[in-house]
């Protein structure tokens, strides 16, 4: 891989699909995978890699090779082999990344094939179920091909289907499509249902939605595929696709999120096509992290029902957190987004969405409903569950916007709330507190992150030569970090472009925070870098002691306690001496 990369130098490669402009050490572009008018990818020559700062895209001259001309990773490496001339490179057993890169492809090709076979299976006579059903919900042929809707026709056709296409069982059964019971026949897990393939970004299917068509089945209406290698339901968003392509023809900075796949049809074919759906109420930070990568702000448009105003409520702080902007629609009589479009139109649905409140308005009137705050009993509840929402709120100014919002909900007039929330309550020792305790973790984290990362990236302040007394909890900084060692014992330079492949990045967001490092939020990088190492090596040392201090408690033997006591005097007067310059 090495010799390849080599070879097919990363500015070559890329300046033949899109034109770059040097600037200092860096080329520059507008990215090829989003829609953008000023250039923010970045192509760094010397690491090998590509990072656009607008959508998040990175990886290395085969994962670029691979996004642009839709190749999977083999045949990304074969068409870079071919153009230089090399031999293609052998994949060896022991190279587990190359392993893995392999497996996925296989079911990548199985669910891709599938996709294809339920798709044909819909223009069958035995398809009447799911024609009539399509037929009922206005969905029209172009709709149908836009989503790649299909059918699932008995329990082993799709079997018979892939043994013709040289797939094998293991694989059919790796892939989530069919299912083998002890003392029994495989059969198609999804069975005489309406096939929804669900599509990453990059335009390969990863498993599908089903649902039953029988009136009164015993079966559950919907079903997802089950978790495989490539298909997570945490982190799968339906539709994404389809976002991408309009991302690229054209500028947008929203998308609205659903809860199933027909929410999302409804809705793309009423005009309101930058839709998704996180498959089901159960948002996640990946779920968020995938929709940065392509707009600024989610307008959350859940089920109206007591489910999906929960969700609503959990899913705002989610998305907040990973600095979105979000608003919320409030679907009224329990209905949801197609039910709605239905009884009331798709002007009315515009209406609601330009009407959506953003999402601590959104809390506040949520927690205001399930309250009942016309009894002076509610008001109290509610204001004592508003209190920690207004208190997250950074900036005086932005806080009275929503004192205002209580004020006119409650009646209470805005200067007695102002007091009430500027009461400082019963004082919390640190020691003791949930939040401090967090608040330590994470200053914890971002000084690992940020050691590692000035490693990485080769900082001039991080002496890569001298031997660190530092470890690392998280088993992937570890393994990146006896990389990197393992590189210098042995005099061998490493880019970034070779993280890719030791790592699937794309799977994996430590690695990837890493990688896409910004380095310009910190105003003295080689002071913040020792502080970072002086708190990685403190840290360490407490845990040694406080693994000691149990071993003393439990040990019986005199002679060991001695033993134990003295290393664990070294190791306190180490840590009050300590000091990394």
């Amino acid at each position: 891989m090495e010799q390849l990369k080599s070879k097919n130098d990363v500015v070559s490669v890329i300046s033949k699909y899109v034109s770059l402009d040097k600037k200092g050490k860096t080329y520059w572009a507008c990215c090829p995978f989003h829609y953008e008018k000023a250039p923010s990818f970045a192509v760094n020559e010397t690491e090998q890699y590509y990072h656009c700062f607008g959508c998040g895209e990175s990886g290395d001259v085969i994962k670029f090779v691979q996004k642009m001309d839709s190749l999977s990773f083999v045949e990304a490496v074969e068409k870079l082999a071919h153009n230089v001339g090399l031999e293609v490179p052998s994949f060896k057993g022991d190279n587990s990344q190359i392993k893995l890169a392999k497996d996925k492809e296989k079911l990548y090709h199985a669910c891709n094939l599938a996709m294809e076979h339920y798709k044909n299976n819909l223009k069958l006579p035995t398809a009447h179920l799911a024609q009539e059903y399509i037929k009922n919900r206005g969905i029209s042929p172009d709709t149908c091909e836009k989503f790649s809707l299909g059918f699932s026709n008995g329990w082993t056709s799709i079997i018979d289907f892939m043994k013709q296409k040289g797939i094998d069982m293991d694989t059919m059964k790796n892939a989530g499509l069919i299912e083998i019971k002890e003392g029994s026949k495989a059969y198609d897990v999804m069975a005489n249902r309406l096939m929804f393939p669900i599509i990453n970004a990059y335009g390969d299917c990863i498993g599908f939605t089903a649902r039953v068509l029988e009136k009164d089945s015993q079966y559950a209406k919907y079903r997802n595929s089950a978790q495989t290698l490539i298909f997570d339901k945490s982190r799968a968003i339906y539709n994404i696709y389809n976002i991408k392509k309009i991302k690229k023809e054209r500028n947008i900075d929203e998308v609205m999120i659903c809860e199933g796949t027909t929410d999302v049809i409804a809705m793309v074919k009423n005009g309101f096509e930058n839709t998704v759906a996180c498959l089901g109420t159960a948002t996640t930070q990946y779920h968020a992290k995938e929709i940065k990568r392509f707009v600024p702000r989610v307008i959350l448009c859940l089920d109206g029902d007591e489910a999906g105003q929960k969700a609503t409520f959990r899913a705002i702080d989610i998305f907040m957190e990973e600095g979105l902007e979000v608003k919320a629609v409030m679907l009224p009589e329990n209905l949801d987004p197609d039910e709605f479009i239905k009884k009331y139109g798709c002007e009315e649905m515009a209406k609601l969405i330009n009407k959506a409140c953003d999402g601590i308005e959104y809390k506040i009137r949520r927690i205001a409903v399930l309250n009942n705050i016309s009894d002076n009993l509610g008001k109290t509840k509610f204001l004592k569950e508003a209190k920690p929402i207004i208190d997250g709120i950074e900036g005086a100014g932005a806080k009275e916007i929503y004192i205002k919002l209580l004020s006119s909900l409650t009646g209470i007039a805005t200067d007695v709330l102002r007091r009430d929330f500027d009461r400082v309550g019963v004082e919390v020792k640190p020691e003791t507190s949930e939040a401090a305790e967090s608040f330590r973790e994470q200053g914890d984290q971002k000084a690992v992150k940020y050691v590692l990362a000035s490693f990485l990236h080769k900082k001039d302040y991080a002496n890569l030569d001298r031997e660190y007394k530092i470890n690392f909890s998280n088993p992937v900084f570890q393994k990146l970090y006896d990389y990197i060692l393992d590189c210098i014992k042995d005099n061998k330079s490493y880019t970034i472009s070779s993280i890719f492949d030791l790592f699937d990045v794309d799977e994996n967001d430590d690695i990837k925070s890493l990688i896409d490092y910004n380095f310009e939020e910190v105003a003295n990088p080689e002071l913040y870098f020792k502080q970072s190492l002086n708190k990685m090596y403190r840290n360490s040392l407490q845990e040694h002691i406080d693994s000691l201090t149990i071993k003393f408690k439990q040990e019986k033997d005199i002679e060991e306690r001695r033993k134990i006591a003295a290393e664990l005097s070294l190791i306190t007067k180490e840590l009050k001496n300590i000091k990394i310059v």
